[in-house]
């Protein structure tokens, strides 16, 4: 992976240490430099200590040596000094409870500078990687995979022409039923926060999308779909005010969710749904051939039995769904 690098930076990372040290350095400056092409319009962009910890565990002596040498900076929280109401102090702005995590800016033009290369292949250690790298292989296709940083989705050459491309290939596509809104629900519920009547869909088994037609007097599931998607990631319209008066607590945690920026909301619940079907079903499924579709796997059809039990056993409170390809 190519990225461009300045000789500040290059001799601020050069002297962490002994090679490994510099290394480990070169990686960290890395993510960020690739986290900046997300930046909103005040220069910051979003960057999960999982991901900096899963590429070094100490990595945040780095991160400081970077803020102490004016090269980053993070966004913080003014708060009124309770001890002395004439004096703010400063915290940090991130919230794992909401789901939003520590934003930085470069402080330095890293537009320019010398071009190297950077090797990240800690994915190729993961199952969830050699399962879907084989699979695709097994199908003639080239193993060429990679892993977003806003939502920890997985890209693939196929993955948007999958349907045509598998057609009559033997195989089949689990999936999850209502998959962000339930999801949603359950990690409100996880949290203790219920919204009475977005509670009681799913504890009824209410067709979500049919129950928004009705509420909202809508024309058909497609433009159910959209407002909920409008609602839960993007910015506010129409649809926000309807299903703010129909779901006021659990919009008031969807709020919260884009308190610092509207997209993490979408960046949240793509994670959460990647930590199910990524990083939890294709990491210990119990086939050797899958392929995951964000909220789905593709699998073979006589694996189907096996697959839909063992998802249905990890996950009780998801509902899920079979089509053929």
């Amino acid at each position: 992976m190519k990225i461009k690098i300045t000789q500040q930076i290059k001799n601020i990372i050069n002297s962490l240490g002994n090679k490994t040290a510099v290394n480990s350095g070169l990686k960290i400056y890395a993510a960020l430099y690739l986290r900046n092409n997300r930046k909103n319009e005040k220069g910051y962009f979003d960057c999960p200590s999982t991901y900096l910890r899963s590429i070094n565990a100490r990595y945040f002596k780095i991160i400081n040596r970077f803020i102490d040498e004016g090269i980053i900076d993070y966004m913080k929280n003014l708060k009124i000094d309770p001890n002395d109401i004439f004096r703010t102090i400063t915290t940090k702005q991130y919230s794992s409870h909401l789901g939003y995590c520590m934003k930085y800016k470069f402080l330095v033009d890293i537009s320019f500078g010398e071009e190297i290369e950077i090797d990240f292949t800690s994915n190729r250690k993961k199952r969830w990687y050699e399962i879907t790298a084989n699979s695709l292989i097994e199908l003639g296709y080239e193993a060429k995979i990679t892993r977003d940083s806003f939502g920890r989705r997985v890209h693939y050459p196929i993955l948007n022409t999958y349907k045509e491309e598998l057609k009559g290939k033997g195989l089949c596509v689990i999936d999850a039923i209502t998959s962000q809104p339930r999801l949603l629900w359950l990690i409100m519920k996880r949290q203790g926060i219920i919204d009475t009547k977005y509670h009681y869909i799913f504890t009824h088994e209410i067709d979500f999308y049919k129950y928004l037609v009705q509420q909202l007097h809508l024309t058909n599931r497609g433009d159910a779909k959209d407002a909920f998607t409008n609602w839960a990631n993007g910015k506010v319209g129409p649809a926000h005010f309807k299903i703010q008066k129909l779901f006021p607590i659990a919009n008031s945690f969807v709020e919260g969710l884009k308190k610092i920026y509207y997209k993490d909301s979408a960046s949240y619940l793509q994670r959460e749904e990647a930590k199910i079907w990524i990083d939890d079903l294709l990491q210990f499924i119990p086939v050797k051939f899958a392929i995951p579709v964000h909220d789905s796997l593709i699998i073979k059809n006589e694996d189907y039995n096996e697959v839909i039990e063992y998802c249905k056993a990890k996950y009780p409170e998801l509902r899920f769904s079979k089509k053929y390809l």
